[in-house]
């Protein structure tokens, strides 16, 4: 009796083998490789700032002439230790008027303020919001910029 139970074992194991369905995919794989060439482009540096004491949040913005201080807190603005923070690109030949970007600095406190450029021909013209409150520290960052053409 044994010996048929195990021949019924292995005839249903064998059946239900027979019976399985298999599934299967195609997959395509593409990859568009594009190599891009490198520019540079001069440090944006305001230097060191001065405002007042609990400040009101104001701008630094620089165009081609230089910068203006625009916004609510422009009275506590105090001084400015350079007078023309834009940055040059170089090795670079179509307009950079396509840039526009907006970025974090952030000091060693962790405390924040925003840097926005826009470029037009070989130039980043920076906009520094100085906020309100703002805390003393040394305010550093980076961003990439890509352009096709």
């Amino acid at each position: 009796m044994r010996k048929y139970f195990l021949l019924g074992a292995v005839a249903l194991l064998a059946t239900s083998t027979a019976n399985a369905t298999t599934d299967y995919a195609e997959v395509t794989a593409k990859a568009t490789i594009e190599v891009a060439n490198t520019f540079g482009c001069d440090e944006i540096d305001f230097g060191t700032i001065v405002v007042k004491q609990d400040n009101h949040e104001f701008v630094i913005a620089s165009d081609s002439s230089g910068y203006t201080i625009i916004g609510e807190g422009a009275s506590d603005f105090i001084s400015m230790n350079i007078n023309d923070p834009k940055s040059t690109c170089h090795d670079f030949y179509p307009d950079l008027e396509q840039i526009n970007v907006t970025t974090k600095l952030t000091n060693d406190k962790g405390d924040k303020m925003t840097l926005s450029c826009h470029g037009a021909e070989d130039m980043l013209y920076p906009e520094l919001t100085i906020p309100a409150n703002v805390k003393a520290g040394t305010y550093t960052g980076s961003f990439t910029i890509t352009i096709n053409y």
